[in-house]
């Protein structure tokens, strides 16, 4: 071994060893301040935004490896609102060259403490607007001004993991909280690249809270305006609970897509929510919905255009808005409903406690529909302003339905004939105003063959309490209503509700919806004359 060191080549491989495993060995101390520099320029240049990195290593053997922590990015140095981007923690793996190339290119990275808060943005709504009157914002495309070039991608992510990260979007009012998603996992490729970043993510939906499994694209990001980033991606929405809108209860599920910008996304999809009811209520109706809508990504804003429904047997078609007003605290429901082709006891089987709905038949309603925010039950803050008809209704209750035939065929002067009487079809219709669990009609009608009765009057929704004041107009007179000597004694009354050959009789409605009391209205009947 010594005759081996006295040799002059030896002697120079042993130093050439030694040098090499000193540099290796150095490398990293090298490397680092110049990684560093390299880091915290690419991240400061993709997202806009001052970079802090608390600390950073490189180790070279057994391969190349980068850790660091205390990553913190500020969108455009602002310090007045929380950093765009933090991370705890990160590790990743790279090359030799991925290190020391342009651009740096690291590999399985994994971060752990990532929060997101995307700062305001996103489509202004006038605060005299409402969701109606509001311009329904078009699919958009990045700005060009505000998506970096290819040449100025100096930081390429070829495959990032975070577990148990945070998504907020900050809202213009900072006294509102953000809206927050808990993100369970998020994986994603390329990111960094001047192209679409394909990623993968598992996440909590906010409101209605439930569980969200989306697969797309996201990026590039957008420098200059967050809000302005493309997205396109598949979702599945899962079990997401509406009872949280206090008043109404079901578990909804939604599949669809969506693409866009943040602040203006495209989605079109389905919802299923097969047992959909109101608490006070508790008969589930089936809810199936088609849906195009325009969301405003950065505040939640949703502009239907519009949703096709089916409750039940019903078809529902709905258009207008789901929009936040900077002076209210949470969402209002703004929509315009048009049910051409609807049947009533779906409606009924929804609001009615009854356990069987007492009326049948076809159902035409347009309406006006404002659910504002708030804590309240539905009932109680749901205003409606509207008409419907009823075409060919029948009641399912056998006593109340032979009451109708019994009307009918009074009505028509056929009372003493002998005959049974005939099952009727009844018509309604009405133009009514709902507020405070209050319906308000300014006219309600109701006609089975013979007879007509025009009126107006409240509905209580919760006690079901029926306040109604109005007319009856019959074909028969008075007195054909019934036979023998009250007949008799009718005829002399006659005359005096006879209005150009039809019988006028002024009447109330009250007690409830399962148990109607109609009266003569003594008042009326006497000053009328």
């Amino acid at each position: 071994m010594t005759g081996l060191l006295r040799r002059p080549s030896a002697r120079l491989f042993i130093v050439a060893a030694i040098v090499v495993i000193a540099m290796v060995l150095s490398l990293p101390i090298a490397l680092t301040p110049s990684l560093r520099s390299r880091l915290t320029r690419a991240l400061s240049e993709r997202f806009d935004s001052k970079v802090e990195l608390a600390s950073l290593h490189v180790t070279i053997l057994p391969r190349p490896r980068v850790s660091g922590s205390g990553v913190v990015l500020r969108h455009k140095g602002r310090s007045d609102v929380p950093p765009l981007i933090t991370i705890a923690t990160f590790a990743a793996e790279a090359s030799l060259w991925g290190l020391i190339g342009r651009p740096v290119r690291l590999s399985n990275v994994r971060v752990e403490g990532l929060e997101i808060n995307i700062p305001p943005g996103g489509v202004d709504l006038d605060k005299k607007d409402d969701a109606r009157s509001a311009s329904v914002p078009q699919p958009a495309d990045p700005k060009p001004e505000t998506v970096k070039r290819a040449s100025a991608s100096s930081l390429i992510v070829d495959g990032l993991l975070a577990e148990r990260a945070v998504l907020r979007i900050l809202r213009r009012d900072p006294g509102k909280a953000p809206r927050v998603w808990e993100i369970a996992h998020l994986s994603m490729q390329r990111a960094g690249a001047n192209e679409p970043w394909p990623f993968h993510a598992q996440l909590t939906n906010p409101v209605p809270p439930g569980r969200l499994d989306v697969r797309g694209t996201f990026g590039p990001w957008s420098a200059g305006e967050p809000s302005e980033t493309p997205l396109g991606a598949a979702y599945e929405f899962r079990d997401a609970d509406l009872g949280v809108f206090k008043g109404i209860r079901g578990a909804l599920q939604s599949n669809g897509q969506f693409k866009g910008v943040l602040k203006q996304i495209e989605v079109t999809g389905t919802t299923d929510v097969p047992q959909f009811a109101l608490d006070d209520v508790g008969h589930p109706v089936p809810l199936k919905t088609q849906f195009t809508a325009m969301v405003d990504g950065t505040n939640g804003n949703t502009w239907l255009k519009p949703v096709n429904a089916q409750l039940g047997q019903s078809s529902v078609v709905a258009q207008g808005g789901i929009v936040e007003r900077e002076e209210q605290d949470g969402r209002t429901i703004e929509l315009d409903i048009d049910m051409a082709d609807a049947r009533i006891e779906d409606i009924l089987r929804l609001a009615v406690k009854s356990s069987q709905p007492a009326l049948v038949g076809g159902l035409k309603l347009k309406t006006k529909f404002l659910l504002p925010p708030g804590k309240v039950d539905v009932i109680e803050k749901l205003q409606l302003d509207g008409s419907f008809h009823i075409a060919s209704a029948q009641f399912s209750e056998g006593g109340l339905q032979a009451k109708m035939n019994a009307l009918s065929q009074k009505a028509k002067g056929d009372a003493g004939s002998g005959k049974p009487a005939e099952r009727v079809a009844s018509d309604f219709a009405g133009r009514y105003v709902m507020k405070g669990g209050v319906i308000r009609f300014a006219s309600l009608t109701f006609t089975v063959p013979g007879a007509r009765l025009n009126l107006a009057g409240t509905y209580a929704i919760r006690s079901e309490a029926l306040d109604f004041h109005g007319t009856v107009r019959m074909d028969a007179k008075l007195s054909e209503l019934t036979t023998g000597y009250k007949s008799v004694l009718l005829k002399a009354i006659d005359p005096l509700v006879q209005r150009k050959d039809v019988t006028v009789i002024p009447i109330t409605v009250s007690g409830t919806a399962d148990q109607p009391k109609f009266g003569l209205d003594v008042k009326r009947a006497l000053t009328r004359h």
